[in-house]
């Protein structure tokens, strides 16, 4: 096995493995690939962020589609891949608080989903942001 899958297999086993991370963040880099090691240097902060934004603007006794940090990224990757031109965002379901948090750090929010999953944003991403609620 060569040393990229050896890193990614340690990560995939522990997302939260600072160290591992770090580490491949520095084989990263001395193979030139800057902007994946600089990602691989942000993720712990940007998933702390995502984990913190979803537990303090869930509503407690929720009964929709969001339940966990994990469904909200899955949502936000859907949305990605359906972007349209003038579009960017999911429903909230009746998450209300969730749905305003989001509409008010949407930037932040987006940023910060591209560093945990990998995924590049479209152009223009903050102007096209929207978020629905079915309350």
């Amino acid at each position: 096995m060569n040393e990229r899958k050896a890193f990614l297999r340690a990560l995939a086993k522990d997302e939260d493995d600072t160290t591992t991370r770090l580490v491949y963040a520095d084989w990263l880099d001395e193979r030139g690939e800057h902007e994946e090691a600089d990602r691989m240097r942000k993720w712990d902060a940007a998933k702390a962020w995502l984990v913190r934004f979803f537990e303090e603007n869930s509503q407690g006794d929720y009964h929709g589609e969001l339940n966990s940090y994990e469904e909200l990224l899955e949502h936000a990757h859907a949305a990605v891949k359906e972007a349209r031109e003038d579009w960017l965002g999911f429903d909230c379901g009746s998450n209300e608080s969730l749905c305003e948090a989001l509409r008010e750090n949407a930037g932040a929010f987006w940023r910060n989903w591209s560093v945990v999953t990998g995924v590049p944003l479209p152009a223009d991403y903050e102007k096209k942001s929207g978020f629905g609620c079915s309350c």
